[in-house]
């Protein structure tokens, strides 16, 4: 069913994600939600309406009846997910999947998943809600990103790979097959992932190795 869609979020992910819905063409963008913008400036040729903690009382005013989390880091993504969902649980959360994306028949999305163009989800992969994967990233066969997990532009995974909740992979990263990567953790761009990485670090290099501890907040973008 189409929708007319608030955009949570006006930054670079939020322009991009604007296009993957124009691309798509299955919903209506009617606005945007940036509490670091001005309310009446433009992003995309769609108006500002509020901040993000206005979800509701724009979406009354402008029509919508679903919306888009469009912010790349993923904890914060998470975050907004959830509140949106708890404060507006009769919008429906909405995934953006560019047409240029390819995803397997049998694969299954969740939520306010976003697909980039060139991004590319194989044969019995899953999806977790608000997964975003960037520009000719890709997930092999039977592989799992948890919910609001991200893989950067270029990054790829062999198959049977899975990503635990809120983890990063970033740039031009790879995966061979068979490996587990833990909750809240980050792989950085370019790296090459040969063995398990587990929860809440960082990890870089070829091959990969664990570089220190994170936090569950901790920026990385």
């Amino acid at each position: 069913m189409s929708r007319r869609l608030l955009v949570i979020g006006g930054s670079d992910q939020g322009r991009q994600t604007i296009d993957v819905l124009e691309a798509a063409g299955d919903h209506r963008v009617v606005g945007v939600l940036d509490g670091n913008l001005a309310v009446g400036s433009d992003v995309g040729g769609y108006p500002v309406l509020g901040a993000t903690d206005a979800l509701g009382e724009c979406a009354t005013s402008a029509g919508a009846d679903g919306f888009v989390v469009a912010i790349g880091d993923n904890f914060t993504r998470g975050s907004l997910i959830g509140a949106a969902r708890a404060t507006c649980p009769d919008l429906e959360l909405v995934s953006a999947i560019h047409p240029r994306a390819v995803i397997a028949r049998d694969a299954v999305v969740g939520a306010g998943a976003i697909a980039m163009a060139g991004a590319v989800v194989s044969n019995g992969c899953r999806l977790g809600v608000g997964a975003l994967l960037g520009t000719n990233s890709s997930l092999d066969h039977d592989g799992e990103l948890g919910d609001f997990v991200s893989l950067g532009p270029g990054a790829t995974t062999g198959g049977n790979v899975a990503i635990g909740a809120y983890s990063a992979v970033g740039l031009g990263a790879s995966v061979i097959h068979q490996v587990t990567i833990g909750s809240h953790t980050v792989v950085g761009a370019g790296a090459l992932v040969l063995e398990d990485v587990p929860d809440l670090v960082v990890a870089y290099g070829v091959p990969a190795r664990v570089a220190r501890r994170r936090e569950t907040a901790e920026s990385y973008l």
